[in-house]
């Protein structure tokens, strides 16, 4: 998977946040679409819609650690914890991104139930894991990106 698309250092911040705050929207809308497809045991559609927005989010996840994280780390350094800990999540949704997705896409052409089964928790599990961190950006990173961009 590649970044398409080059950070936009002169966006004003609160103008980032709300617009990555959309993307979590449109986000979640395929995720719904992920989970249909996971209740309806098309494993390999639902593996196929977290791949189609493996680019975007991966996107997505750059900017926030360009941009929001620079802004925290230089004028809230001493409240930066959580957010570290958030930003850093980024990494098993990259490895899912680029591995297990393509696995789970191979998984599903398996007669086998049991790899079935396992391929349908995991992107029950993706899809939970992803909810929450999108969450943990609103309610942690975002609003102390903003106090720490005004302070700053």
């Amino acid at each position: 998977m590649t970044v398409s698309r080059r950070i936009n250092f002169d966006e004003p911040i609160p103008r980032m946040i709300e617009r990555l705050k959309s993307e979590h929207i449109m986000f979640e809308s395929k995720l719904v679409q992920v989970e249909n497809n996971i209740k309806r045991n098309d494993i390999r559609l639902a593996a196929q819609g977290i791949e189609d927005m493996g680019n975007k989010i991966i996107q997505h996840a750059v900017e926030e650690e360009a941009r929001l994280m620079r802004v925290i780390m230089n004028n809230a350094k001493d409240e930066s914890s959580d957010s570290i800990s958030i930003m850093q999540e980024h990494n098993w949704i990259m490895k899912f991104l680029n591995n297990r997705v393509k696995l789970i896409i191979n998984a599903s052409k398996s007669s086998d139930p049991a790899e079935k089964e396992k391929a349908k928790g995991d992107l029950n599990e993706f899809v939970d894991n992803l909810r929450k961190h999108f969450k943990e950006e609103e309610q942690i990173v975002f609003p102390l990106t903003l106090r720490s961009q005004s302070a700053g």
